[in-house]
């Protein structure tokens, strides 16, 4: 049982990285029809890609480690794995179609950032405006594709959130410093500027942003969540005593972006009890309307593991 939870760890990494829902449409007569959405068709073949780009390298490295054929596909049958991708094919492709019908796009600069740095000829210098080769092209396309399925997500994930600021000092006397200075007229930012020891924060005049639940100790929280807004208090923590200004609260607030889900405390059941349940209704809708078409009986256990040739 250990050594087939290791195995499963292995395939399962391959995995982290979201691959693009694009089809690459093939005949009918060639490939099956896997599923369908709107016009576009996606096929067996599409999946067995799939699969090959999600699983393929996994295999391969258990392979390499001595594993057999035989035990690598049971533990994918144990795993349920080709469902696991299957799925995954199957929202990517909601999603970039979500994308589309609500007008989404992504950053250029948030691509240019992803994008792997150009490879140069040494032999054939540059020529200034020179389009980018197909493959560079190919994985700008990757990259917006999964862009815009991280920024969908982000958007239809939600959790209680507020809008605060702070001026962080050492003792309770400089706390009520502050508290006087504030009501005697002193600017907030100006203050946690100068007195601030959150220094990541004093440099944005003390402003934390929107803030999800979960993310601060828990007598920071109490207070950022209960206190009368825009009504300066004090409240001591682990880490000193803060000065906090709670600007705005909302409930079931959507994240800004995916980078800031990533970095919330709670971000995998923010995920579950507000992503899930809105995706599980975006398909259910698609299916009932006949915008979503999968095929019937495919037996997806009937599709080989992407195994290296040799």
């Amino acid at each position: 049982m250990k050594q087939l939870s290791l195995l499963l760890l292995l395939l399962l990494s391959a995995c982290a990285s979201t691959q693009g829902g694009q089809a690459v449409v093939a005949p009918p007569e060639v490939s099956p029809m896997l599923f369908r959405l709107g016009t576009t068709t996606f096929t067996v073949a599409d999946y067995s890609r799939r699969l090959e780009a999600e699983i393929g390298a996994g295999i391969a490295q258990l392979m390499a480690q001595g594993q057999s054929r035989e035990q690598i596909e049971q533990l994918a049958n144990a795993s349920d794995i080709r469902s696991a991708v299957f799925d995954r094919m199957l929202q990517d492709a909601l999603l970039l179609d979500y994308a589309r019908r609500n007008g989404i796009g992504v950053d250029p600069a948030i691509i240019d950032a992803a994008a792997p740095p150009p490879v140069q000829d040494d032999a054939a210098p540059a020529v200034p405006g020179a389009q980018p080769t197909a493959t560079a092209a190919e994985q700008r396309a990757e990259i917006a594709r999964e862009q815009l399925i991280f920024e969908v997500i982000a958007r239809n994930t939600r959790a209680d959130m507020f809008h605060a600021r702070h001026i962080l000092v050492a003792d309770e006397a400089a706390a009520d410093l502050a508290l006087a200075d504030l009501a005697a007229g002193a600017e907030f930012a100006t203050l946690a500027r100068e007195r601030s020891t959150d220094t990541g924060s004093a440099a944005q005049g003390g402003d934390l942003g929107w803030t999800p639940r979960g993310n601060f100790v828990p007598e920071f929280e109490e207070a950022a969540f209960s206190a009368p807004l825009n009504t300066p208090t004090k409240v001591e923590s682990q880490f000193g005593w803060h000065v906090i200004e709670v600007l705005e609260r909302q409930e079931q607030r959507p994240f800004d972006s995916f980078a800031e889900l990533q970095q919330s405390s709670n971000a995998q059941n923010f995920y579950e009890q507000s992503f899930v349940p809105w995706y599980e209704e975006l398909r259910r809708q698609a299916e009932a309307n006949g915008e979503l078409v999968i095929a019937p009986d495919f037996d997806l256990s009937s599709v080989p593991l992407p195994f290296p040739e040799n």
